[in-house]
């Protein structure tokens, strides 16, 4: 596994800091992570089964005070960077994806299509996470987040949606999640309980053949994204409630 490691000061706490069961460098479970992004090493992940390197990237790559460092700019003069999916992100087996996000200035639009914050963007096989296209007139917060599966040859395009957060979704900093094992798919927003869907078939990687993946936007609605994590196995919503205390309450 490839992995970045804190300054100096920071390595003078870690002996203290792991007595307590906490290593500040990486989220809860982190045996479990295949590919994790802080952004606290800019454009490249902290840890990574596979390549931790961008292999491309779209608009003006920047960066601003996320939840314990660094979050990337994302939206209207912000920026996407995608990665590599071979060891990093793997759909034939259980798995679990988790972001937090933080709206920037969403009360001041409302006529704009969808917010992108993860995906992998393929007309042969599309699966990616979104706040909702619609109603245009609406803030974002009061539209629902999305998962979309789309173009694929085996399975069937389908949106699975969890209800809009409404106005505590406009300011702050939040956790979406998704989680898949077998046939069944689990959506999730902050602490509320993760919603669990029925797919009728489990996702496999042969479903999305493109070897990237994309996280970030560079257009529409401006946000910031910090902590983007994948995990090699379904996470429990108690362990996600967990996580998100651990993130955002500390």
């Amino acid at each position: 596994m490839n992995m970045r490691f804190p300054g100096a000061a920071l390595l003078a706490l870690l002996p203290v800091l792991a007595a307590s069961g906490q290593d500040p460098r990486h989220p809860l479970f982190s045996e479990d992570i295949t590919f994790y992004q802080s952004f606290d090493n800019g454009e490249e992940a902290d840890l990574s089964v596979g390549k931790p390197r961008v292999i491309w990237k779209s608009g003006e790559i920047r960066f601003e005070e996320g939840l314990r460092g660094k979050a990337l700019v994302c939206g209207s003069n912000g920026g996407k960077l995608r990665f590599n999916r071979a060891g990093n992100l793997n759909f034939d087996k259980p798995g679990t994806i988790v972001c937090f996000y933080r709206p920037l200035d969403w009360k001041m639009e409302k006529n704009l299509p969808r917010l992108f914050l993860w995906g992998i963007e393929s007309a042969s096989g599309y699966i990616g996470f979104q706040g909702a296209n619609d109603p245009k007139k609406v803030c974002m917060c009061q539209r629902p987040f999305q998962l979309m599966i789309l173009y694929g040859k085996r399975l069937p395009q389908k949106v699975y949606s969890i209800p809009a957060p409404g106005e505590k979704g406009c300011s702050g900093w939040h956790m979406l999640a998704f989680s898949w094992a077998g046939d069944q798919l689990f959506l999730k927003w902050d602490r509320e309980p993760a919603k669990l869907f029925a797919n009728g078939l489990p996702l496999a990687d042969n479903d999305f053949p493109d070897d990237h993946f994309s996280i970030g936007s560079s257009d529409l609605w401006k946000y910031l994204l910090d902590d983007f994590i994948v995990y090699g196995r379904k996470l429990s919503n108690d362990e996600l409630n967990q996580l998100y205390d651990d993130t955002i309450k500390k």
